[in-house]
């Protein structure tokens, strides 16, 4: 059977809808020589690509972009009601919603504070460097999130009932969500008593999730990440799904770990664990603590004693 080519346009919209967001706050970044919103616009980013990725064939049969922007209330006034998608579509862009919207208003709330991010402080002095950090921000939406995209395009008639994959993917969402959730408040708390001067004995982080390993939330995001990825199994590896291969070719569920390949090779080869690690050598380097701390602690998977 030919692969039909809604689904796909529905991909590259999404992906073609990243770009788009990152170059306007980009452009506007790079005027201002300003990266307040840098780790928000990724957050708004992935809003918009879960809205289109869910309703790409409803905008692309009532006029598209342009009726989406100059007719924004009527197109949206004639879009249906959430509950007419498959679960599994409701269970993914929910989980990529709240994950976005809890990141993003921390890292906000913490860029405010903190009057911009210290990791790119002589990135965003460089036109050139900060507009490669905007689209590897782009990059990062599209990929990280691809089992979802790919999920949401696939109409909801098309897909099989929840089954196994689809509660493990969401259990290892949970926990993920729960573990980073945790690891970013010790860290706020422990921001909050050093700008106090309440921890005038605390250089660097090393209590709570913190003891466990050097980058907890990182390792909650990759779990979180995962999850989302084994839920998308529901779908793409259903031996039904992949026989038919109306959507996508039966190696999608295999395209789809790209996802999580790519979040990991991100936090822990390019920009999470590297930048953090950069920052941190600036101010504890010399510091025994410090020394000690970075030895004895995994960078990554928490230790369980």
């Amino acid at each position: 059977m030919p692969i039909q080519s809604l689904p796909v346009s529905a991909l590259w919209a999404t992906v073609g809808s990243s770009f788009g967001v990152q170059f306007i706050v980009g452009a506007a970044s790079i005027a201002l020589e300003n990266d307040i919103v840098y780790d928000l616009s990724g957050s708004i980013t992935f809003g918009v690509c879960t809205f289109i990725s869910l309703y790409y064939r409803q905008l692309a049969s009532n006029g598209g972009l342009i009726a989406l922007l100059t007719k924004p209330l009527e197109t949206f006034a004639s879009l249906p009601s959430p509950t007419t998608f498959h679960p599994r579509q409701l269970l993914l862009s929910a989980a990529t919603l709240t994950w976005a919207s809890r990141l993003g208003s921390y890292l906000f709330v913490r860029a405010l504070r903190n009057k911009g991010d210290p990791r790119l402080d002589r990135i965003k002095k460089n036109p050139a460097f900060f507009l490669v950090m905007f689209a590897i921000q782009a990059v990062w939406v599209s990929m990280t999130a691809l089992p979802v995209w790919l999920v949401n395009s696939v109409p909801a008639e098309a897909q099989p009932a929840l089954e196994w994959k689809d509660y493990l993917g969401a259990a290892l969402w949970a926990f993920g969500f729960i573990y980073e959730a945790v690891a970013d408040a010790q860290k706020d708390a422990w921001a909050r008593r050093r700008l106090l001067k309440k921890a005038d004995d605390e250089p660097f982080i090393r209590t709570g999730l913190f003891a466990r390993s050097r980058f907890p939330h990182y390792f909650g995001e990759l779990t979180l990440w995962t999850g989302v990825y084994v839920v998308s199994l529901g779908l793409f590896a259903n031996p039904t799904v992949r026989a038919a291969q109306a959507y996508y070719p039966s190696w999608t569920w295999l395209a789809a770990a790209s996802g999580v390949a790519f979040e990991t090779y991100l936090l822990t080869r390019l920009s999470g664990v590297p930048l953090t690690d950069r920052h941190h050598k600036k101010l504890h380097g010399n510091n025994p603590d410090y020394i000690k701390y970075k030895k004895e602690t995994p960078m990554f998977f928490p230790k369980l004693w």
